[in-house]
C-alpha cells in the first residue's frame, strides 16, 4: 500500500518527507490546481528523496486540459528537461474538445519521456466515457491513472473506481485521489480495492507560524499560506501502513 502526498513547495516536499510518505507529486501552484514546478524546486527536492519516489507534473497552466500548439510544445519541452534533470516519473494528460482522450498526442508525450514512467492526471476525470478512456489510456502507454472517479471527491467516486481497476485487470494502475483524508482513507481503499492512494493533506499555516514576519494588515495575511500537514501525513501513513503489513 502506497502513500502518495501532493506537495507545492519545498518545505512540503521536506514535510511530507518528514511524515512518512512513500511517494510525493511535485507540483507548483495549489490554487491553480498544480502545475509544471520549476527546475530548481525539482533539484533540490531530488537532495531529498530518491528521484523514483518523486511525480513531477508536466501542466502548462491551471483550467481545463484542452491544449493549444503552443501549450503543447512547452509540454514537450519540459518532458525534456525533466529527464535531463534525471526525472523518473511524470504526470500529464491532455483530452480533446468532444471530451475523449487525445490519443495521439498524450501517446507522443509518453514516447517522449521514455523510459520515464507516465500517469495520466485527472484530465481523465473530464473525459465522456470512462471506460473508452481507461483503454486508450492503455493505448497511449500510460502506466497509471489518478481518478476521483469522475466525482468532486474520491468518497463519490468509489464506485467507478472499483469498476475501473476491475476493467483494468493489471494492465494499468488506478491511484484515487481528490478529497482523501485520514478519516475517510480505510473506507476509500476498502470500497476500492486499491493499492494506492493520493492525498494532498493541506492545512491553513497559523500567522503565529510566521511570527518572525510583520506584514502590514491587508497587504498581505499569512494565515491563508497553504502549507502540508505532518501531522494529517502521518496519521495517513499509520492507515496504509495497516494495509502493508
Amino acid at each position: 500500500m502506497k502513500l502518495e502526498i501532493c506537495v507545492f513547495s519545498i518545505q512540503d516536499v521536506l514535510t511530507a518527507i518528514q511524515g512518512g510518505a512513500d511517494r510525493i507529486e511535485l507540483c507548483a501552484s495549489y490554487l491553480e490546481g498544480g502545475i509544471t514546478p520549476s527546475h530548481a524546486t525539482i533539484t533540490e527536492t531530488f537532495k531529498h528523496i530518491d528521484a523514483h519516489q518523486v511525480v513531477v507534473m508536466i501542466r502548462p497552466r491551471g483550467g481545463n486540459f484542452v491544449y493549444s500548439n503552443a501549450e503543447f510544445e512547452v509540454m514537450k519541452n519540459d518532458i525534456l528537461h525533466c529527464k535531463m534533470l534525471g526525472v523518473k516519473n511524470v504526470i500529464f494528460g491532455i483530452i480533446n474538445e468532444n471530451g475523449t482522450l487525445d490519443i495521439e498526442r498524450n501517446k507522443i508525450l509518453v514516447e517522449l519521456a521514455s523510459p520515464m514512467h507516465c500517469t495520466l492526471q485527472r484530465a481523465f476525470d473530464l473525459t465522456e466515457n470512462p471506460l473508452q478512456a481507461l483503454e486508450d489510456a492503455i493505448t497511449c502507454g500510460f502506466k497509471r491513472v489518478l481518478t476521483s472517479g469522475q466525482k468532486a471527491s474520491v468518497m463519490e467516486g468509489t464506485t467507478l473506481i472499483k469498476q475501473l481497476i476491475a476493467a483494468a485487470n493489471h494492465r494499468i494502475d488506478l491511484l484515487p485521489g481528490a478529497g482523501i483524508t485520514s478519516s475517510n482513507a480505510k473506507q476509500i481503499i476498502d470500497e476500492t480495492g486499491s493499492t494506492e492512494i493520493h492525498a494532498s493533506a493541506k492545512k491553513y499555516q497559523n500567522e503565529e507560524e510566521n511570527n518572525s514576519f510583520h506584514f502590514r494588515k491587508g497587504i498581505y495575511d499569512l494565515s491563508k499560506i497553504i502549507i502540508t500537514d505532518v501531522e494529517e501525513v502521518k496519521k495517513l501513513k499509520t492507515i496504509t501502513t495497516l494495509y502493508t503489513l
